[in-house]
């Protein structure tokens, strides 16, 4: 298990994560602008965006918070940002 170390040790894996969250982002809006008629609902681009854009934040304020020198500033916006996304993911889970 040495070699996962490398991988822990760097900005490799919360970095993929975003990349990940972009990639599904896109999948989701892509199928569901194919079936609109899907058991998900109808292609609701605020959804997805709002859903996703929260753990996206997160992950943001872990690779500035794991930083040699940790960027309080970064760290505390990007918390911010996921606060004020996860709260309009609610109000849009709300209007439905």
């Amino acid at each position: 298990m040495d070699w996962l170390a490398p991988i822990f040790d760097s900005d490799a894996l919360p970095v993929g994560i975003l990349v990940l969250i972009v990639i599904e982002a896109v999948a989701l809006w892509v199928w569901q602008r194919l079936n609109p008629t899907s058991p998900l609902g109808s292609p609701n681009t605020a959804r997805i965006v709002s859903f996703l854009g929260a753990g996206g934040s997160l992950v943001a304020a872990m690779i500035f918070h794991r930083r040699p020198e940790p960027s309080p500033e970064g760290f505390a916006l990007a918390m911010l940002a996921a606060l004020v996304i996860h709260l309009w993911h609610i109000t849009v889970l709300l209007r439905r």
